[in-house]
């Protein structure tokens, strides 16, 4: 076998006693897929284009019989020595693994497999899922494992490999098929530079980014490039080079468990104790919400407010700063922490850390703040916790509380969907297309909900000279899968947020703003056990939002605490996490938006500022749109 170990550089030369960090994955698979010289400096420009998930060094591994190169850049938390490099190998040579995540019941894990015989070469807990694959099977690996991860894992015995994420989709998995192999990397960007050839933009990816503010898997913004979704696997025959898909866990599909308080106090504190543990400077993002301050209750009581634990907060401009409440919070916690103030005075310089950050768009301002913020806790941390998945677990959303029951419209969706096509439709009917658009079902309607912006029909016209096909079904087919229409409200809902926004947009988002910095970002709400709970409990009649998580934040708080949470955190209404600019900031942007290569090169519509004007829908939410997508191909076009 052929190992080739890349420079590591800034590692200490202590040797700890715990592995852990996130990382950057890459992958050929197939006949010789290890042994071609043409695409040596394919390999080694997508290790390149890893390196900011995996600043620290990094190695690759070819199998023997040609059938496999595995590839890994490495962001170090905790032991930098050579034994933890990454592709792991079994000692027979048969099994390695190349992993970006972080298994975090790996210790009871590894106690379980040691039992049975297996010897570790190193404290990693990413070398649990190569001896817990060998024993148990992918499977059974899947339903033990708790963390967040992706992963190949490549078998030379049966000729295979297995691919998979989380069961919340938290690290991301590109994949694309090329005759017969199968080219697998990090991110988009990582795995175009893979494959060598220049790749075509994909119309629908767009489309999807317009109408729902992101590209939902299995689809990407690029033609023949897939991702896998929460929750999901791939076993690749390299024989016969066919894939078969399989899932390894979805929602709960019941809600009949009486929700106890203590039953998830006890949960949520293993949890945080779990994940507040390395060895590296460790800290939070804290805004005034309720998320962010359960978290810091609970991490505070886990860490016994440590002096190296961090709260990061993000001074945003408007008279709802957070900052403020979030700097009492800590306070009261015993928590270090800082404010950094977001520079919001050049647009065009938080697009662009977007677009550089990002290897496919979003329409949400939530990823300039993102971007803004990470780079803020990076000053003084390696791990931040972030309260990302709260609202998915808790019901925190608006959109999730009293759907509306369909009404029936006079005019045909046909007819709408032809009419608004045109730039020259009137605003009164583009409102009333988007209104007839969410009651054409359950989904459509929860979609609508979330992100009103473009019709299917207007995104399909914008995108015409790209070959764009996009309907109202393909807006809608690929959540309406996952919808459970027996389960209670908000419960359906919730169910759709963890495949849909959270899965395509806020995940993504922490990802990539976090690993373009080098910060390792954990999401404790989004722990399986932790949503595995939630979401099987029965709703109560109780309509306030969060009412499990604001009675944990009043009794679990310090009792200097108390009085702080309850006037300042309890009683404040849900702000959000997207940029606040001001009224028509992005409008005066049209002009440098005609100027870039997306829209001179002819990929919208000729009339596309029809579909933007001043009395369109969210018409400034529209321009933005068009700004995250323009910014994103002048990195790549």
């Amino acid at each position: 076998m052929t190992r080739t170990i890349l420079p590591i550089t800034g590692a200490s030369p202590t040797i700890w006693q715990h592995e852990q960090y996130m990382c950057g994955i890459a992958a050929v698979l197939g006949p010789h897929a290890g042994r071609q010289p043409t695409t040596t400096s394919h390999k080694e420009r997508a290790l390149a284009r890893l390196a900011a998930r995996g600043p620290d060094g990094g190695a690759t591994w070819t199998c023997p019989s040609g059938h496999a190169w595995l590839g890994h850049r490495r962001l170090i938390v905790v032991d930098p020595s050579e034994r933890a490099t990454q592709p792991f190998v079994d000692a027979e040579g048969q099994c390695a693994l190349t992993c970006n995540g972080e298994i975090y019941n790996a210790p009871s894990l590894r106690r379980d497999l040691e039992a049975a015989g297996a010897r570790f070469a190193s404290q990693s807990d990413n070398e649990v899922l190569l001896h817990g694959y060998r024993l148990w099977g992918e499977r059974e690996l899947l339903r033990r494992a708790e963390g967040m991860f992706a992963f190949v894992i490549w078998d030379a015995a049966r000729a295979r490999a297995v691919l998979a994420v989380d069961h919340a989709g938290m690290k991301p998995l590109y994949f694309a098929r090329r005759c017969d192999l199968l080219y697998v990397a990090s991110d988009a960007d990582a795995l175009r530079a893979l494959l060598g050839a220049p790749q075509d933009l994909d119309a629908d990816g767009l489309a999807h980014v317009l109408t729902l503010g992101y590209c939902p898997a299995p689809g990407t913004l690029w033609r023949g490039i897939e991702k896998l979704g929460p929750g999901r696997g791939l076993v690749f025959d390299a024989h016969s080079a066919q894939m078969s898909a399989f899932r390894h866990w979805e929602a709960p599909r019941t809600a009949t468990t009486p929700w106890s308080d203590e039953a998830f106090a006890d949960i949520w504190h293993s949890v945080i104790r779990e994940q507040v543990r390395a060895d590296v400077p460790t800290g939070l993002l804290l805004s005034a919400g309720i998320d962010s301050t359960a978290l810091a209750i609970a991490a505070a009581r886990e860490t016994g407010s440590a002096p190296t634990f961090m709260a990061t907060t993000l001074s945003l401009p408007g008279e709802n700063d957070e900052a403020p409440v979030a700097a009492l919070t800590a306070a009261s916690l015993g928590l270090r922490h800082q404010t950094r103030s977001i520079a919001a005075s050049d647009s065009g310089e938080l697009l662009a850390a977007a677009a550089q950050a990002f290897d496919e768009t979003q329409a949400y301002g939530a990823v300039l703040t993102m971007c803004q913020v990470a780079r803020a806790a990076r000053e003084h941390s390696t791990v931040v916790l972030t309260g990302d998945g709260g609202d998915e677990a808790f019901a925190g959303y608006t959109w999730q509380h009293g759907h509306a029951n369909a009404r029936t419209l006079g005019l045909p969706q046909q007819r709408l969907g032809d009419a608004v096509a045109h730039p020259d439709a009137p605003s009164e009917l583009r409102h009333y297309a988007l209104t007839a658009l969410g009651e054409r079902s359950y989904v459509h309607g929860h979609l609508q909900r979330v992100f009103p912006r473009f019709h299917p029909s207007e995104a399909r016209s914008l995108l015409a000279p790209l070959g764009s096909s996009y309907d109202e079904e393909r807006y809608a087919a690929w959540l309406s899968a996952e919808d459970a229409p027996d389960l209670p409200e908000p419960r359906r809902a919730q169910r759709l947020d963890l495949s849909g926004f959270c899965a395509g947009s806020i995940l993504p988002k922490v990802d990539r703003a976090t690993m373009a910095v080098g910060l390792e970002a954990r999401c404790p709400f989004l722990d399986r056990r932790i949503l595995d709970y939630a979401l099987s409990t029965t709703p109560r009649a109780s309509h306030e939002s969060k009412a499990a998580l604001r009675r944990y934040v009043e009794s679990h708080a310090p009792h200097k605490a108390q009085q702080h949470v309850r006037k300042h955190v309890l009683q404040r209404s849900k702000q959000g996490f997207s940029l606040r600019l001001g009224e028509g900031v992005w409008r005066r942007r049209i002009d440098w938006l005609r100027q870039t290569r997306f829209i001179k090169s002819g990929m919208l519509h000729p009339r596309w500022e029809a579909f933007v004007a001043a009395d369109t829908p969210s018409s400034d939410a529209r321009v933005f749109a068009l700004c995250m997508i323009a910014a994103w191909a002048e990195e790549r076009l």
